[in-house]
């Protein structure tokens, strides 16, 4: 089954998200987890979100064995360097409960939840059973784009409407992922920590500018207005290519430890 999601797409991302996320909780994830210990990376795509935590954790002398869970054989065919890792071709999106987590220490994932609906989420950590959790880059506002434009709000009104569909997860959360996800989290009894991991894009990031711009752009046409949508486009692809946009994409890191840890 195909994610949606391309390794280029991935690939493009990579740098905006390693530098965005929140290094001190990724540590405190990795101090709750045994020595040694066996995670499992849940939509683990290409593997990046693995690679980041173990380099931490060969940083740190701490050894952990991964298994990386997609729904996508492509994708995570397309990841490297990650060596022995276990990679599992898996469609979860029906019923998390279907993941095998017999001797599994802690769970990590990254631009996942975003996509799923407040039940599946419930399920997840009904099926965590209070393992620690890393739950990193969950989209959490709108864009703000610099400078603006008089057809922001609306474009961004489509968009976030978009992030609300139906994934294959049941109605997405969308932007108020995170906040769903920490009152879920701590209503299981879990100890719940959040950390802001924006994208900061600037003037010398043209790919990643004009990826999001074309992104958002298609998808403002699919539910909105495609005239407006298309006008919006060629006006940001110019600022872009005049040296001058920036952009701001909000996200947050979870940190979910059992309440007695």
């Amino acid at each position: 089954m195909k994610s949606g999601f391309s390794a280029q797409w991935l690939a493009l991302r990579a740098r905006a998200d390693t530098r965005s996320r929140s290094r001190s909780l990724a540590v405190a994830f990795l101090d709750h987890l045994r020595r040694p210990a066996h995670v499992l990376d849940l939509g683990a795509g290409a593997g990046a979100n693995a690679r980041y935590l173990d380099e931490l954790a060969v940083g740190r002398a701490q050894k952990i064995t991964w298994r990386l869970v997609d729904r996508d054989r492509a994708l995570l065919d397309s990841g490297a360097g990650l060596p022995g890792a276990a990679r599992d071709v898996l469609d979860f999106a029906a019923d998390p409960a279907v993941l095998d987590l017999e001797g599994v220490d802690g769970i990590s994932a990254s631009a996942l939840f975003d996509l799923v609906s407040r039940d599946w989420f419930a399920r997840f950590v009904n099926a965590a059973a209070h393992r620690p959790l890393l739950l990193a880059l969950s989209a959490h506002g709108e864009h703000r784009w610099f400078p603006g434009d008089a057809e922001d709000a609306a474009v961004m009104g489509w968009f976030a409407r978009d992030m609300r569909r139906d994934k294959g997860f049941g109605p997405a959360m969308g932007f108020a992922a995170p906040t769903v996800m920490a009152e879920c989290l701590a209503d299981a009894g879990y100890r719940v920590r959040l950390a802001a991991s924006n994208w900061r894009l600037k003037r010398d990031q043209p790919a990643m500018l004009h990826a999001m711009i074309d992104t958002v752009a298609g998808t403002a046409a699919a539910q909105g207005d495609p005239e407006r949508a298309a006008g919006w486009r060629r006006r940001r692809r110019q600022c872009a290519a005049d040296g001058l946009l920036e952009l701001i994409v909000e996200h947050r890191d979870i940190l979910a430890l059992s309440g007695g840890a």
